[in-house]
């Protein structure tokens, strides 16, 4: 199995050195022009995967899940991105002179294409441990809906196909038409903005939502390459040239129509057992959920809620930028967008155990597929309680427990200002945006077991708001050090990133966004006060469903005040064509991450990389959560510009 995988890689990266370079533009006048970029390659494990939850009845460490060991392929990417672009100016000055035309007659028309799509190989021929995890049963169901009560309750939502959405994907990136006349700049189409602050790790950068499918966008994937544009109309106009202190004043305003784009991530960290899925075990595996349902027949189902289209759901952003001094170029802005990060929910107004719940039973199989046939042991269809698919898959009645991952829109106001300090010897940037009543998480209130316990404390769930102020206070430079490099110079990009919970208090334990810590699980049995049957300790140490809570001790901190340094270092060696980069992200709370690439030109169209991603951290939170996904990645890139 090894070498097959390993002949697949090296079949793609040889295609891809193969590869001859073609013109770029199509016709003499040059108003049409391809470009491309694509590569093909490998990410291969160099740590084990080393903590998962622990069974609450004997104590004991359940199975890692992803089960990683070092050598393992967690990724062959053939990736493609190809662009086309068209200068149409030429073929509109006949409006020039047709009247009532003339005041619309573009100084400049043009339009642009790009397409990205990938073909992994990691079900086909990388480590078989991804085929043996995408057939594994039992497991929690993992949908996708806009209706969750009408569809996630009676199993009739998406399903995600982890082959689909690891495996491959293919989508329109860009698609629109720009039009520029005097002042006004017009852009429509399906694109990508960027106001906020982006180096490595998101933080600022949230107009466009990012893919979380490798886990960490711009640490283990390129920006650029995660970021997920949307169909929106932009306008931009220029306001003032010159007035006393103030120069090149433009407004910047964007819609994005709810009917037309609610696009969000798909949560493909939450699939169990694959390469960058966050670390814990599938419910349906973990013993001390099986105890719980075992008679009662329940079935977990995580779903992804997607924005219904409608006009309340329309995202839109303005923005005020100029030059003030004729040295600080300063901008504010305000824009609703939605996390890229989801936020759970666990459901149950009514138990869904309960008999007076408002959906009935499904007869679904070991994996949440709602089933037709479902045979007892004499080949007979059953009415009640559990039996064997034709094809020998277990299946029963069941009724779903749903947490919902939620994303809703957000408010955020920011302003900025970047100039070039002469005592410094470089450019000096900051950053402040107030995210305003951003959805956060505190699990008492987000996932208290409770709501699944008939007779049990009648809450039901809600999502808290918090109010996050996040600041990037920034320096970069060019400098010489010429016992490293003596002939060029060293690239030096440095900032302080921070967020600080401006609603955080005594009695707002906020946590990390529904994470365990290592070792724990969410929902854990427990001695409540005033409920007989969880008076005591049982000598098996099986609580029943009634004792069941979400204690906040068992969740990641998520401290008032979080901030780190990101440092990133990168120069030149052999005319150009070796490019070595070092980034290092270290936070005070104790996470650390260090990503060293060098980049080889071959020829002006191939290039060769090389990365080193290392992750560590004393608590599961932010980049940490990857703390065991440390990985050499390789990548033969083909590009035309």
């Amino acid at each position: 199995m090894r070498r097959t995988w390993a002949r697949a890689v090296v079949f793609g990266l040889v295609l891809g050195a193969a590869s001859s370079v073609h013109a770029y533009f199509l016709d003499e006048a040059r108003n049409f022009e391809i470009r491309l970029r694509a590569y093909a390659g490998v990410n291969i494990a160099t740590e084990s995967s080393r903590e998962g939850p622990r069974d609450p009845a004997t104590g004991r460490e359940l199975a890692h899940s992803p089960d990683i060991a070092p050598g393992d392929i967690l990724s062959q990417r053939n990736f493609y991105n190809p662009e086309f672009d068209a200068k149409l100016t030429d073929y509109t000055r006949w409006t020039q002179d047709v009247p009532g035309f003339s005041l619309i007659s573009p100084e400049e028309f043009k339009f642009h294409f790009a397409w990205w799509g990938f073909y992994d190989g990691i079900f086909d021929y990388a480590n078989p441990k991804w085929r043996d995890a995408l057939d594994a049963a039992p497991r929690a169901r993992q949908s996708e809906s806009n209706d969750i009560p009408g569809e996630s309750f009676n199993f009739n939502d998406e399903n995600k196909n982890p082959r689909n959405i690891l495996g491959k994907r293919n989508r329109i990136n860009e698609l629109y038409l720009d039009f520029t006349k005097g002042r006004f700049f017009t852009r429509i189409g399906r694109q990508a903005i960027a106001w906020g602050e982006s180096d490595t790790i998101i933080l600022l950068d949230v107009i466009n939502n990012f893919d979380l499918t490798y886990g960490a966008p711009g640490f283990f994937q390129d920006l650029e390459e995660a970021r997920i544009p949307f169909w929106a109309m932009r306008n931009t106009i220029k306001l003032i040239d010159n007035w006393g202190s103030l120069s090149s004043v433009f407004t910047d305003m964007y819609v994005v129509p709810g009917p037309v784009d609610t696009t969000v991530p798909i949560t493909a960290p939450a699939f169990f057992g694959f390469p960058y899925s966050q670390p814990g075990t599938d419910p349906h595996r973990n013993p001390g959920f099986s105890y719980l349902v075992n008679p009662v027949p329940l079935q977990v189902v995580i779903v992804d809620r997607i924005p219904k289209n409608i006009w309340s759901e329309t995202r839109w952003g303005v923005r005020l930028a100029g030059v003030v001094g004729r040295e600080h170029t300063v901008q504010g802005w305000f824009f609703r967008t939605y996390p890229t990060a989801p936020v759970p929910l666990l459901l149950g107004s009514v138990p869904s155990i309960s008999t007076t719940a408002p959906f009935p039973p499904t007869l679904i199989d070991d994996r949440g597929f709602r089933t037709p046939v479902c045979l007892d042991s004499n080949g007979n269809q059953i009415k009640f309680g559990k039996g064997h698919t034709p094809a020998g898959r277990p299946c029963k009645f069941a009724r779903p427990i749903v947490t919902a991952l939620y994303r809703r829109l957000t408010s955020v106001a920011g302003l900025a200002d970047s100039y070039y300090s002469g005592t410094l010897g470089g450019i000096i940037r900051a950053e402040a945006e107030m995210f305003i009543n951003q959805d956060a998480f505190i699990p008492s209130e987000n996932l208290d077991p409770q709501v699944q316990v008939p007779g049990g404390s009648k809450k039901v769930n809600t999502i808290p708001k918090a109010n996050y102020l996040r600041y990037s206070v920034g320096y970069d430079r060019f400098f010489f050090f010429r016992p490293l490099n003596p002939s060029n110079s060293f690239i030096l990009v440095a900032a302080i990133n921070g967020q600080w919970n401006t609603s955080s208090g005594r009695h707002k334990d906020f946590r990390y966004n529904g994470l365990a810590k290592p070792s724990k699980n969410q929902v854990e049995g427990q001695i409540i006060p005033g409920v007989a049957v969880c008076a005591h300790r049982p000598p098996d140490g099986k609580f029943p469903l009634a004792c069941q809570q979400a204690p906040a001790k068992n969740f990641e901190d998520e401290y008032e005040v979080e901030q780190f340094l990101q440092v990133a270092l990168q120069t030149d060696y052999l005319h150009g064509r070796l490019e070595p980069r070092i980034v290092s992200i270290l936070d005070p709370s104790g996470i650390f991450g260090f990503q060293t690439s060098f980049t080889y030109r071959f020829t002006d169209y191939l290039l060769g990389n090389v990365t080193f991603v290392a992750v560590e951290g004393s608590r599961k939170a932010g980049l940490a959560v990857f703390r065991d996904r440390d990985q050499v990645q390789m990548k033969m890139i083909y590009q035309l510009n």
